[in-house]
Order: structure tokens, then sequence, then C-alpha cells
């Protein structure tokens, strides 16, 4: 979004410093307000594993291609895959990480202005405006318990903004062969620092639709595709999003993850008190 308060980022050339970046930011802001920005938390955890898969391209003699050039070809190559899925990471931090970010600075009625002159879609203001009115309960001392459903709610709801709105309209750029690759590869875990994790936190995609939406798959009729809307968002809201709740659980462990990540960059995200409007 055109904000009126920037994020500083490294140009697109620099793939692997900007994405590490706005990993940076993320986790940055999820320490600040970890009971209210749940999305960042999960997002910082999503952009370091992208990251880490960015890295297999060698990005130094291959150099980054417009979207115009990538996402239009009818014959992709692999090089169009990767081009794809940075394009990817870009859009979610330009079209939802700098406008919670944004959110996190200004006053609401400045903001929620700023998102109705510029267009967006209903349902992220809809999650902002919920976003606000937990914020605004926290800071008159409602217990965090008492909030946390309206908190949840607001960030299921900018997760699958995310999700359907961002994300799907260019993995359907993607080609049917890096599909089913990533489909069966497909991944999450909340740990970055190469430890040994809780074995419940881990959760792999093609395993959990086999096991628990085989109702789906048989609907249907075609194999697990995290490409597909349906699919994907299926495990999210099942799988992952119920164990970044039980991650969130072992705190020690959380900080000890989010700290790694809000080093990556030398970075400082300054969070503002603001005078919250209801």
């Amino acid at each position: 979004m055109n904000s009126l308060y920037s994020f500083n980022l490294p140009s697109e050339n620099d793939v692997i410093k900007r994405n590490r970046t706005i990993t940076t930011y993320y986790a940055q802001l999820y320490k600040e307000e970890p009971v209210l920005y749940k999305w960042a938390g999960m997002a910082a955890f999503a952009s370091y594993h992208i990251g880490e898969k960015l890295k297999i391209w060698n990005w130094e003699s291959k150099k980054i291609k417009p979207f115009s050039e990538t996402c239009k070809k009818k014959n992709k190559t692999i090089e169009d895959d990767f081009q794809v899925i940075r394009i990817i990471n870009n859009k979610i931090f330009l079209e939802i990480g700098t406008a919670l970010l944004t959110f996190s600075q200004l006053d609401y009625k400045v903001f929620k202005d700023q998102l109705i002159k510029n267009q967006k879609d209903e349902l992220i203001i809809n999650a902002f405006d919920k976003l606000n009115k937990a914020r605004i309960q926290l800071q008159n001392n409602i217990s965090e318990d008492d909030v946390s459903s309206l908190v949840w709610n607001a960030n299921t709801e900018i997760l699958w903004h995310e999700q359907s709105k961002v994300v799907q309209p260019l993995f359907d750029k993607l080609s049917f062969v890096f599909s089913g690759t990533m489909s069966f590869i497909a991944s999450f875990d909340y740990r970055v620092n190469h430890q040994k994790t809780n074995w419940k936190l881990p959760s792999r995609f093609t395993l959990f639709m086999i096991l628990n939406g085989f109702k789906l798959l048989i609907k249907n009729g075609v194999l697990p595709d995290v490409t597909n809307l349906e699919h994907r968002w299926f495990w999210i809201s099942s799988d992952v999003l119920k164990k970044w709740k039980t991650a969130e659980m072992d705190q020690e462990y959380m900080l000890g993850e989010i700290n790694i990540l809000c080093n990556l960059e030398l970075r400082k995200l300054e969070i503002k008190s603001i005078l919250i409007s209801k």
C-alpha cells in the first residue's frame, strides 16, 4: 500500500538481503506486541523459510525479472517459478506487512482513511477494525484472555486475505511441475535455529491432507495441491494455525526463535505510543 509511513528495504535486486529485512521487520513487530500481532509472528517464520528456499537460486548471475516478463509467460522455466516465489514474498510485505506495520505507527483514523482512499478490500478493513478494537481493549487493561478471541479473529482474517487475494493469483502462475514438487515438500515449522524441534510443531502438507483431508481430496478429485486455495487453507486453518498457538505457549522457546529473526538484519522498528482512535 502507499503508506504515510515508509519502511526502508534493500533493492529488489538484493533478493536475499531484502527477504531477511522483511523477516526482521515482521519479527520485531511481533516481539513488541505478541498478544496483538499474531500474523506478524507467523509471517516472520514463513518469510524466513521462503528465504532459505530462495537461496537455492543463484540470484547474482540470473538477476531478477519483472512481473510482466515472468508471470505472463505460458511456458515457464524453473527460473520463472523462482521469480514468482520472490515476487510473492515482496508482494505480501507491500500489501499486508506494510499495512500492519503502518497500523502500529499511526492513529487509527488516519490509517483507516488511507485504506479507504486506496480502495482496499472490505475484508482487510474489517480485520483492522477488529484489531484496533482489540488494541483499545488491551490499552484499557482488559485481560489478554478476554481479548484473545477478537485478536485471533482479526489476524485470521488478515491471513485469509493474504492467502486468497495476494498469494493465490500468483500461485496460479506457477508451472505444473513446480507446483507438484512444492506440494510434495511443503511443510511449516516454528523453528529457525536448526536444533531439534518439538515433534508436535512441524506440519507437512501432503501427509496432513492424506490423513485429514481425504474427503476434500475426493471432492476435488485431485492429489494434495498446495497451490489450490481450498487445500492450502484447510491445511493452514486446521493445522498450521493450531500449532502456532501451541508454539506460543512455550514463551522461552518462542522468544529464542523470534530473537534470531529480529536480528537477521540491522534494523530497529520503533513502535510509537500513539493516541488510539475508536
